[in-house]
């Protein structure tokens, strides 16, 4: 009797125990901490390799991204893979891929240095942008991979892979907000909404910024939603940075962040510390180096976990349970496009672009409309949600769209040892319908170059796209004020230009890099001029009047990183032209020709530009550079109207502030090699040399007129080497440049800004 009354309580013992072993719960906690987050991903793939369950989790910024991921049925692998592509990358640095970068919507390289925007209604109201990087790439990117899972979860997080929680900050209220159901990508993007880096998002009368305002260790939501038996924390987010003046990021982190515990409530809970200290938040070229310090940062902590843990899950148990879960997810076919925040007309513009054939599309069909979409200059931001409808078993598209201000305002220029100073002021002004047009126009001031130009561009959206934009344009250079070089003192030649043209152009996408264009226009040239340098301030000098016509078609493709400077990319053009026109030049007080000569000239021109950065070979990015021009051009009534009229080689930026004669001829091919490496951070050094060949170098005769020389009989040679930081408003260089059979071959020019003109009538 006694022994069956052993027998009963040590079974009742025995099956309280294993109830408790069967029925423990992990929850696993994910703090933020930018790139030092994606040490997370490396606890996960460490816990899953030796059979610790993953019941929960709950995370901020960084860790809301890999929590959520991970919920989401993806596996360790697949998210390393993911952070360390280069698509991961772009979302980081906002960085539009070529292959999506819509080359139609550019605005035209100009001098810019910062922009100021301006809503205008019954007040002017000034904006300042609300973050540095573009959100457009993670913001689709999160939609891609998010929405088929929590489609199949009915918008439940708990009905996910692995039930899931996150955290965003509230700045109206002052608190956090747990997600807990709904559209998980717009609650990931949310949590890491980092202030003065991406943008925050707007949502049932809330304004959310990164979790980690507020809460950056979210143990308390996994206690309050989940109460697991054991928790794992993960700590990335206690590594303080050095709080300095000149770092935005850091000053602003010190005044909003709260202090966050990075401790655990109960004394059988589990801390990891990876090792991340040496890791910035930024640092996103150092995401391997992170995955490996959470994964051997876990390994060392496996005989606490396993002590604390006596519950076990089969790796391959969970492998399996994860392709059950995404083999049943809806594939992402889209139906319905809908856009919010704008007005009827500019949401059918939207649809326009989107599907204007109105069918259903996947969604890598759409991914290139979309980014069309983002690089509207008329649209300020685009927040993008999708929607299973039962009903259909198609999902439907949500665009919050954010109207562009409607006023901006660019000021920049250039700052020389050059006497080349120049201002630069523009504005755009954009009235947005079922079209889309934008009036702009600029200022350039200084010595060497004064311009101003105004353009209407008007944007018809279509299955082909295409947009007219009537332009006028006026330039003047003046290269006797602005020929005084640092460290030289020569008495230069006078020469003032100007060109003037109205005109309109016409023009269609080339896939997303390119565009094909079609102007035309009434032009007029003023030049005046002495033919030799030995005059006084009291002769009158030589002046060439050529008005016409001028007709143009162009490719022209582009994927450069930077308006000046580049070191990535590709650009490509070609362009034909016909010009005709009547020239009328006047002779000054020191010409040879003393009779006011009249010509009729017409020629044809061909240009071809090919500038390419190829990859990087070890700590140098190579380039190639090659532009021949061909024309049927005649020469002008002397020698120095000919070579003022025709097209210059002025491949290094110093080159385009000087009148280089010896480089002017009708047909000339010129090459060249670039060698780009990184010192630090932005500051590079640039190393250019090209080879100028004309292929009959146009000479002056005993009377100053213009004649061909004998075929390929000289050649010129032109370098630079540079120094050169690229700051935030624009680049800072210091270069040595050389121009072969010049008096003084070697200038040197320090410069801040951007040495961009406004584009030339005839070139």
């Amino acid at each position: 009797m006694l022994s069956h009354r052993r027998y009963i309580v040590l079974s009742m013992i025995m099956l309280f125990c294993s109830s408790n072993i069967i029925g423990q719960t992990t929850g696993i906690v994910l703090s933020g901490g930018g790139a030092r987050g994606m040490a997370h991903i490396g606890v996960l793939k460490a816990l899953e390799e030796n059979n610790i369950p993953i019941d929960y989790i709950a995370g901020t910024s960084a860790g809301a991204l890999v929590g959520a991921m991970y919920a989401a049925g993806k596996s360790p692998k697949e998210m390393e893979d993911i952070v360390l592509s280069s698509q991961f990358r772009e979302w980081a640095s906002g960085f539009i891929n070529e292959d999506y970068d819509y080359y139609f919507n550019k605005k035209t390289p100009d001098a810019s240095w910062v922009t100021l925007k301006f809503s205008i209604d019954s007040v002017i109201r000034t904006y300042i942008p609300t973050s540095v990087v573009s959100s457009a790439v993670t913001d689709f990117s999160l939609m891609e991979r998010l929405s088929a899972a929590i489609a199949k979860a009915n918008y439940d997080f708990d009905s996910l892979f692995v039930p899931f929680r996150c955290v965003a900050a509230d700045i109206k209220s002052h608190q956090q907000v747990i997600f807990e159901s709904g559209d998980l990508p717009l609650a990931v993007r949310s949590s890491m909404a980092y202030p003065l880096y991406f943008s925050p998002i707007s949502l049932n009368d809330m304004i959310l910024f990164d979790g980690g305002i507020y809460n950056n260790f979210p143990v308390d939501v996994m206690q309050t939603s989940f109460n697991p038996d054991v928790i794992i924390g993960v700590n990335t987010g206690s590594y303080t940075d050095l709080t300095y003046e000149d770092n935005i990021f850091s000053l602003f982190k010190t005044m909003v962040i709260q202090t966050t515990s990075y401790t655990l409530p109960r004394p059988g809970d589990i801390l990891v510390n990876p090792d991340v200290m040496s890791i910035e938040v930024f640092g996103f070229d150092q995401l391997k180096a992170a995955i490996d310090s959470g994964y051997y940062a876990t390994i060392r902590k496996l005989p606490e976990i396993r002590k604390q843990i006596n519950r076990q899950i089969n790796h391959e148990d969970i492998i399996q349970r994860r392709q059950q879960f995404t083999s049943q997810l809806h594939n992402i076919e889209i139906d319905q496009v809908k856009a919010s925040g704008i007005n009827q007309r500019q949401e059918r513009y939207v649809k326009k672009v989107l599907n204007p054939d109105n069918e259903c599309l996947q969604i890598n069909d759409l991914k290139a409309d979309y980014f069309k979409l983002v690089t509207d200059r008329n649209i300020q931001s685009i927040f993008p949600r999708l929607k299973y409808n039962q009903s259909t078993g198609y999902y439907d598209m949500d665009l919050l769209v954010k109207k562009e201000k409607d006023l901006k305002l660019d000021f920049g220029g250039n700052i020389s040892s050059s006497p080349i100073n120049q201002g630069f002021v523009g504005a755009q002004y954009g009235i947005w319908g079922k079209n889309s047009l934008i009036i702009q126009g600029n200022i350039y001031f200084g010595k060497l170059y004064n311009s101003g130009t105004i353009s209407l561009k008007h944007v018809i959206p279509s299955k082909i796209p295409f947009f007219f934009e009537p332009f006028a344009t006026i330039n003047q250079f003046d290269y006797f004020k602005s020929s005084g070089a640092f460290l030289q003192d020569i008495k230069p030649a006078y020469l003032i230009t100007n060109d003037r043209i109205y005109g309109v152009r016409f023009g269609v996408p080339a896939r997303n890099k390119g565009i094909i264009s079609a102007s035309g226009g009434a032009f007029s040239l003023k030049e005046r001029y002495y033919q030799d340098r030995n005059f006084s301030f009291e002769d009158i000098p030589d002046e060439t009047d050529f008005v016409g016509g001028t007709i143009a078609i162009q490719f022209e493709r582009s994927t450069l990183n930077r308006r000046m400077y580049a070191n990535q990319g590709t650009y490509f053009s070609i362009t034909t032209r016909y010009v005709n026109g009547s020239e009328e030049t006047s002779p000054g007080s020191t010409s040879v020709i003393t009779d006011t000569t009249k010509n009729y000239h017409d020629w044809m021109q061909l240009r071809m530009l090919y500038d390419n950065y190829f990859k990087r070979v070890g700590p140098f990015r190579m380039g190639l550079y090659t532009e021949m021009y061909l024309s049927s051009q005649p020469f002008f009534s002397n020698y120095t109207a000919s070579i003022l009229s025709t097209k210059g080689f002025e491949p290094i930026p110093q080159s385009q502030t000087l009148f280089l004669e010896n480089y002017h001829s009708h047909n000339y091919i010129g090459m060249g090699l670039k060698v780009t490496t990184t010192i630090v951070g932005n500051l590079e050094a640039r190393a250019e040399g090209y080879v100028y060949q004309p292929f009959q170098e146009i000479i002056p005769n005993a009377e100053l007129k213009a004649k061909y020389g004998e075929a390929f009989a000289n050649r010129y040679y032109m370098a630079t080497l540079a120094a050169l930081y690229n700051s935030p408003f624009g680049p800072l260089s210091l270069s040595i440049n050389y121009y072969s059979k010049r008096e003084e071959p070697l200038s040197v020019m320090l410069h801040f800004g951007y040495i961009i003109f406004n584009r030339k009538a005839l070139f």
